[in-house]
């Protein structure tokens, strides 16, 4: 026997229940997109901040480990340290083995990174000092050219006023201990203190 099947109706949507659903959708992304731009921004901040502070941190342990000068510091191509604005586009990491503040051609980097736009990193008065250097002894610390210990601050900043803390200070204390800092600069990217 020949069964017949029945053939149930399709149910979709209709134009005006599909419209309902886009605007209710724009509706909600509207609402969303402004606290997600905020954290994206967080986000940006204190992922370089954290990487700033772990090179930091890097470059005092392998002082201490190699018993030798290591030396941070700004740099533009990745490979040799730059002095020329307290606007760091990236940074090198080095084992300093002749002591002369220069990466040489032996001198391997230990560690390198570029940042991102909108970030911008600036550095504090004693840093631009040092030659936008941060040199570590096989003491494990950070000494200036008067050989007291330094303190100064890199300042990672996206110049606009949301989120509202559009800063993040990685400061360099007592020529070894870092600390980050939120900071609301309304908006605009300057030159941090040295503390």
């Amino acid at each position: 026997m020949f069964q017949a099947h029945t053939r149930r109706p399709v149910r979709g949507l209709t134009l005006i229940e599909l419209m309902v659903a886009i605007a209710v959708a724009a509706v909600l992304l509207s609402l969303a997109a402004p606290s997600f731009k905020q954290a994206l921004g967080r986000s940006r901040l204190s992922s370089t901040a954290s990487e700033l502070t772990a090179a930091v941190q890097l470059a005092r342990a392998e002082a201490i480990r190699s018993n030798r000068r290591v030396t941070l510091c700004r740099s533009d191509d990745g490979s040799a340290c730059s002095s020329s604005s307290s606007t760091w586009s990236g940074w090198i990491l080095f084992v300093d083995t002749d002591s002369n503040g220069t990466r040489g051609n032996t001198e391997p980097v230990v560690k390198s990174a570029t940042f991102d736009s909108p970030v911008t990193v600036l550095s504090s008065a004693a840093i631009t000092t040092a030659g936008e250097r941060i040199t570590f002894r096989g003491d494990g610390t950070a000494r200036n050219s008067s050989g007291q210990l330094l303190s100064g601050t890199l300042a990672v900043c996206v110049a606009a006023s949301d989120p509202t803390d559009n800063v993040r200070e990685v400061s360099l204390a007592f020529g070894s201990r870092t600390l980050v800092r939120k900071r609301n600069a309304a908006g605009v990217c300057g030159t941090p203190s040295d503390s």
